[in-house]
């Protein structure tokens, strides 16, 4: 048993010594993506301005505020300082951004989600957490729709129907 003790003291020891430390420096680390990168986003929001970025596989992701309108498959949506990210690949591609649209959703005077949308949402009986909005470069976009239940999401269209 006390070497089972000991054993278990110098794997944490060793645990504590091997894994990388975290400081608050850390959380404000700058990271700079490529010209082609940064050229893609501000092609696609040429007005925003403070723009915080992630690296992930393959791509990277702009964290942002959003004031504009959406203007595509036939929808003109004006969103008002919503949260939004968008991926970009390392060779300068946009990919998607997604918009946070909850509180859009939560305001029932809100023109921003579709009443067809409200519509498909509100028959599942569900309480929502989140609703975002995801544009696409290569692929319909749609409203997706995250409820207070595991694994319970719905990918919905402008129409209403599910995607």
């Amino acid at each position: 048993m006390k070497t089972l003790k000991i054993t278990f003291v110098m794997l944490m020891t060793a645990l504590f010594l091997v894994l990388p430390s975290c400081s608050k420096d850390d959380v404000n680390v700058t990271l700079t993506p490529s010209e082609e990168v940064v050229n893609a986003f501000q092609q696609k929001y040429p007005d925003v301005k403070n723009v915080k970025w992630e690296i992930l596989v393959g791509a990277y992701e702009a964290e942002f505020i959003y004031s504009g309108t959406y203007s595509e498959n036939g929808q003109h949506i004006v969103l008002d300082k919503v949260e939004a990210q968008a991926y970009i690949t390392q060779g300068g591609k946009w990919i998607r951004s997604e918009f946070d649209v909850t509180k859009d959703y939560q305001d029932s005077s809100s023109l921003v989600v579709p009443r067809a949308v409200r519509e498909t949402i509100a028959a599942k009986g569900k309480k929502v957490d989140d609703v975002k909005l995801f544009d696409w470069s290569d692929r319909n976009d749609y409203f997706y729709v995250e409820f207070d239940e595991p694994d319970s999401e719905l990918l919905i269209n402008f129409d209403g129907t599910l995607y």
